[in-house]
């Protein structure tokens, strides 16, 4: 069976302005057609409801230094390795011999490579 939608904007407030009347829990979710859990989950939980947890490897790189790089690789045709050193990201040595993540370096690669395509078209 699949998972049902997270409750609306609208169904959110009414939950909540029940909830401040005096309604039950088994009452607001007779009103608001909806279960018990999701009308316990979202008042217990009020500020966290609907929002996700993010998932995966956090970036490295930040939103400037990510805009330093691409300001950087469209002033001019360097490579990869120049602009590394022009930004001064080589602080990410922490892959013992590899030196630069592969990951963060393939992410650098793929931002130069949309500039160059944005820029041509």
């Amino acid at each position: 069976m699949g998972r049902a939608s997270t409750l609306s904007l609208h169904e959110r407030g009414q939950i909540k302005v029940l909830s401040t009347t005096g309604y039950t829990v088994k009452r607001s979710a007779d009103v608001v057609k909806r279960s018990t859990k999701a009308i316990m989950n979202f008042l217990c939980h009020q500020e966290e409801y609907g929002t996700k947890k993010s998932s995966g490897r956090p970036s490295k790189l930040n939103d400037r230094e990510k805009r330093e790089i691409l300001r950087t690789a469209s002033n001019s045709t360097i490579s990869i390795n120049e602009i590394r050193r022009t930004c001064g990201i080589d602080y990410i040595k922490t892959k013992g011999f590899t030196g630069f993540d592969f990951y963060e370096s393939s992410k650098i690669s793929l931002l130069i490579n949309y500039l160059e395509f944005r820029s041509s078209t």
